[in-house]
């Protein structure tokens, strides 16, 4: 017989679809507050070297933000790659998605992910 302990995968944590969000979400939202976020690399050298856009309108619950998110997946056009060729969308966590966009000589991807205003500094 060994004395190694036994490897314990964690099986009695809850999956991500089932927690509790622990962040209020603002009150003067009118309509839920989530919207859709879309990061990718800007233009090979170009400063800044990553760009945010927070894209659209607030929606009302996040399972619709969700929904419009998969839909930025598939059909935003950001500025690389150069003739794109395809795109290939995988579901990236509870929240998100990325999109491999193959170009005529490379390969660029992009996030796009649900997000809540949650307050402003």
């Amino acid at each position: 017989m060994s004395n190694y302990e036994v490897y314990d995968a964690g099986g009695d944590e809850v999956p991500w679809e089932l927690r509790e969000d622990p962040v209020e979400p603002r009150t003067d939202d009118v309509d839920g507050g989530w919207m859709v976020a879309v990061e990718y690399s800007n233009k090979g050298q170009a400063k800044p070297p990553t760009i945010v856009s927070v894209r659209g309108r607030s929606h009302p619950t996040r399972e619709e933000a969700l929904a419009a998110a998969q839909q930025e997946a598939f059909s935003y056009d950001p500025p690389d790659p150069f003739s794109p060729q395809g795109r290939r969308v995988f579901r990236d966590g509870p929240d998100g998605f990325l999109a491999v966009i193959e170009g005529a000589m490379t390969t660029f991807h992009m996030s796009v992910r649900v997000v809540q205003h949650i307050g402003d500094a």
